[in-house]
Order: C-alpha cells, then sequence, then structure tokens
C-alpha cells in the first residue's frame, strides 16, 4: 500500500510543478510513523517481529533508538 501511494505522488509530480511534487512527498515522509523493530537482552543486532534469529527476549522499540544504541541491522531480514 505504501508502495503504491508512493507511486502515485511521483506520477503525480511528473504532471505537477517542483514546488508541489516536492511538497507532496515531503507530506509524505514526514506523516510516517516510526518503524518500529525488536532487540534481544545479549545481542547486537535489530530485527523485525518475524525474523527467524529473533529470540523469546524481544524488547520492542524504534528502528531509530536502535540505530542510536548501537545496534546494527540483522543482515537476515533486512529490517
Amino acid at each position: 500500500m505504501k508502495n503504491l501511494i508512493l507511486s502515485l505522488l511521483i506520477g503525480l509530480s511528473l504532471f505537477a510543478t517542483p514546488a508541489f511534487s516536492t511538497s507532496c512527498v515531503n507530506t509524505y515522509f514526514s506523516d510516517k510513523k516510526e518503524v518500529t523493530v525488536y532487540t534481544t537482552k545479549t545481542g547486537n543486532k535489530y530485527h523485525t517481529g518475524t525474523c527467524r534469529y529473533l529470540s523469546r527476549s524481544k524488547i520492542e522499540t524504534t528502528k531509530k533508538a536502535a540505530i542510536s544504541g548501537g545496534y546494527g541491522a540483522c543482515s537476515i531480514c533486512k529490517p
């Protein structure tokens, strides 16, 4: 759904003035909520909620907070 909205915004920008298209795209991205990711008590990676490497000790956080806390992205689920 997000890709569809973004595609429509970009498609509209082809027929609009530069100020209009930039405004639409900026509004879309500024309205997005924080991405939820999960960390564990012992790991140093953050994961999506469905990652096979996520243990039972999953701790919900935001992607921004995980990165600032020194966590890296899991190379399997690529959150």
